[in-house]
C-alpha cells in the first residue's frame, strides 16, 4: 500500500489486466488500490499487433510503465512496451520485499497492540516517504548505524525497537557457497604433491572445501553468513595456495565465480 492514491509519472508498477477492447487493456494497480489504468494499443508492443489480446489477457500480472495521470479524471496512462526484463524483473523483486514488509510491519504492530490500519497510519507511510521503501526500514534497524539514522529522521524509538525484534527473527541471514575456479601447474617431479599439499593446508588453515575439476584445474568452496567477508577469506586462500605452489616451482592463477 503506498502513502498517495495515485502513482506519478515515470514510475513503475505492477497490475492486473481487468479488461481487454481491440484497441486498448484496462489495468488495476495493485500497490493503489482502486485505481484502474489504460494501456493503448499503441503502447502494447514494440512490434505490429495483429490482436492485442496476444500480448494481454484478463487476469495477468503485468509491470508497467506510468506515462501521464490526470488525478481530476482519475486517468492513468501506461505502457507495457517501455518496460524492459531488467526493470520488470527488479520491479517484481521490490514488490516481493515490500509484502514481506507488509507482514513484518503487522507482526511489529501486534507487539504494540495495534491493527494495520492503525500501524499504516502512524508508521508506515512515513517509513515510505522517510526511509523509501519498508523492507529497507526493517533492515536499517538491524545496525546501530541505520537506528540512528531512523532517529534521527524522526522514527519514534517504540517502533524502532519493535521492528527490529521483527527483523532479527525474519531477515536472518541464510548460509551461502562462494566459490573460487584455481588453475594450478607444476613442472617439478613431484609436482601433484606440491599442489595437493598446498590445498590441504589451505583447507585446515581457512576452512575451505576444495575440488578436483580435471587439471589443472580445481574449485574452492566457502560456506558463510557474510558473502564479502567470505569471498575475501576465499581469495585470501587461493593466494596462499598459489604461493606454496609457486615455491615449488610451479604456477597459479583464480578467479571468483
Amino acid at each position: 500500500m503506498k502513502s498517495t492514491k495515485y502513482p506519478t509519472r515515470g514510475e513503475l508498477v505492477i497490475g492486473t489486466v481487468s479488461k481487454v477492447n481491440p484497441f486498448s487493456a484496462f489495468v488495476m494497480l495493485e500497490e493503489y488500490p482502486g485505481v484502474e489504468g489504460m494501456i493503448h494499443i499503441s503502447e502494447v508492443a514494440r512490434k505490429w499487433i495483429r490482436d492485442i489480446r496476444d500480448f494481454v489477457k484478463v487476469g495477468q500480472k503485468i509491470v508497467v510503465l506510468v506515462l501521464n495521470v490526470d488525478e481530476e479524471r482519475g486517468h492513468v496512462a501506461l505502457s507495457l512496451k517501455r518496460v524492459g526484463p531488467n526493470e520488470k524483473s527488479r520491479k517484481l523483486k521490490e514488490l516481493k520485499s515490500e509484502q514481506k514488509a507488509e507482514k513484518m510491519l503487522e507482526t511489529a504492530a501486534k507487539k504494540l497492540g495495534m491493527d494495520m490500519e492503525t500501524a499504516y497510519k502512524e508508521i508506515g507511510f512515513e517509513l515510505q516517504d522517510k526511509i523509501g521503501e519498508m523492507f529497507e526500514a526493517f533492515r536499517k534497524t538491524l545496525t546501530e548505524e541505520g537506528r540512528d539514522l531512523m532517529k534521527r529522521k524522526g522514527i519514534p524509538e517504540k517502533w524502532i525497537e519493535a521492528m527490529r525484534e521483527v527483523a532479527e527473527k525474519s531477515l536472518e541471514s541464510k548460509e551461502i557457497g562462494i566459490k573460487v575456479d584455481l588453475e594450478l601447474k607444476s613442472y617439478a617431479p613431484d609436482g601433484a604433491d606440491i599442489i595437493k599439499k598446498a590445498i590441504l593446508n589451505a583447507e585446515k588453515k581457512f576452512g575451505i572445501e576444495a575440488k578436483y575439476i580435471s587439471a589443472p584445474l580445481y574449485q574452492l568452496v566457502f560456506r558463510t553468513k557474510n558473502a564479502k567477508g567470505g569471498e575475501k577469506t576465499l581469495e585470501t586462500a587461493a593466494e596462499s595456495i598459489i604461493a606454496e605452489v609457486k615455491k615449488g616451482g610451479g604456477e597459479g592463477s583464480f578467479k571468483v565465480v
